[in-house]
Order: C-alpha cells, then structure tokens, then sequence
C-alpha cells in the first residue's frame, strides 16, 4: 500500500495526503518548494495547509523570515485515531438504544392505486410464508397473476400459505381449483361472515388491502404487532371450517 493511499485511509483527501506526505520528506520547507513536491498548485497548497494546522498535522515555524511549514508527527494521526475509538466505546450504548429505539417503531407505509398495490403485492409473492384473511374475488379481478404466481411458488415448495376465505361463491371455486397440499390450505370463515379488507401477515408485516370506494393498500412493519395478528389468526384457523376436496369439487366448474 503507497504512503498516501494510506493517509487517505485514516481520513485525509488525496491532496491533503500528497501535501502531508512532501511535508514529511522535505521537514521546513516554504508553500513553494512544498507545492512542487506534492504537485499541486501553490493557491491549492496554501489552502491545504490551513486544512492541514486545523487537524494538527502542519504548523508554520515561528520567527522565520520566510514563511516555512512543518509536519506534525504522524503519531498525532494515531493519537487522534485512538481517541476517536475511545469516544465511539463510550458513547456506543446510547448510539445503539438510538439505533434500536427507531428500528422497534413501526413502519406504516400507504400504497395508493392500483400500481401501489401491485408493489405490495410483490412483497407479499417474494415472502417464504405467507396467511391471508381474505376474499379472492378482489384480487382474482384486478390482479389474476397473483393467485397463480402463488400457486406455482407453492407447488414447488418455495412458500407455505394458510388462506382463511369467506363462503362466497369465488372463495370456494377458487379453492376447489387449488391443490391442498401442506404448502398451500385453505379454510373458511362462517358463513355469511365478510371481510371488508384483504389482510395479509407476512415477514413481520401486516398490510391491508382496500377495493372500495378506492384503491390502496396500508403496509406496518412491527414485529410485536405482526406476532399479536398471527395469535389471533391461528385462533381462528382453529375454529375456521375445513371443507375437503369432495365438497369442493362442486364448486370446481361452477
């Protein structure tokens, strides 16, 4: 490694560097003789100069005729170095309670439109497991390569979703023509029980899709609050009604 990359390593620019380093090598020496050194122009080098005395590094030789710099020793870059790594270990407590306090917030974002909604959607087709409360008839409308971009992922292992659907005539075509394995199974709400949004809990996340009267999806990223709606939701998997693939098949072409 050359002299000054290492210099510019330990919080110099790469002029500020040359001109330390022709400092070193010339000891006392005049603007002129260090901007020919450096290679950098002499209006430049004065202006590096100044930079360099605020850190410590250059200062002018008292009672010279002639203006003349000196370097500082490069044991004051250590010095402040090891000064700087004190002050990062006593003060990193209170940085990480700062850090840690902001990542425990939630994070609510709104998705308007039917494009917002696609972005969350792609969220939601990347994620490894996914459960839905929710209608399909919304999404099957608007968004048809959804549901079959999920039943691929499924099919092939690559996510596991748990679908608790209402009894609405889609809900169960929909079902029907699905293939229950452990990677993707449905169940169903009470009948006549409805679901004004589509809720879906994900990596942490909850986000809630509303059709009408318009369009946009609400996305929180809080673990406390996606733990809490997925204990709710497994209580109500539990209750939830289990049509199997016999009755279905009804539906299947209906």
């Amino acid at each position: 490694m050359e002299l000054e990359e290492l210099f510019e390593k330990v919080g110099l620019n790469q002029k500020e560097a040359s001109v330390y380093l022709a400092l070193l090598e010339l000891g006392e020496a005049s603007v002129e003789s260090i901007s020919k050194k450096a290679g950098t122009k002499r209006p430049t080098t004065y202006l590096i100069l100044d930079s360099l005395q605020s850190k410590g590094l250059a200062s002018i030789v008292p009672r010279s005729i002639k203006a003349l710099y000196v370097a500082e020793s490069p044991e004051k870059i250590i010095n402040d170095l090891y000064h700087k790594q004190e002050l990062v270990k006593r003060f990193l407590p209170n940085l990480l309670a700062i850090y840690n306090a902001k990542k425990d917030k939630p994070q609510v974002q709104l998705f308007e439109g039917k494009e917002g909604m696609r972005q969350v959607y792609e969220k939601i087709i990347a994620a490894k497991e996914i459960r839905f409360f929710a209608t399909i008839r919304d999404v099957e409308e608007l968004f048809p390569d959804v549901p079959e971009k999920l039943k691929i992922k499924s099919s092939k292992g690559e996510i596991k979703i748990k679908e608790i659907l209402t009894m609405g005539h889609e809900d169960l075509k929909y079902a029907a023509n699905t293939e229950h394995t452990e990677f993707y199974q449905h169940r169903f709400a009470k009948k006549d029980t409805q679901f004004l949004t589509d809720n879906v809990l994900f990596d942490d996340t909850v986000a809630f899709f509303s059709y009408s009267p318009k369009l946009f999806a609400v996305l929180i990223r809080s673990r406390d609050i996606f733990l809490s709606l997925r204990t709710l939701f497994e209580l109500a998997w539990e209750s939830a009604d289990v049509i199997n693939d016999e009755e279905l098949n009804k539906y299947k072409n209906a």
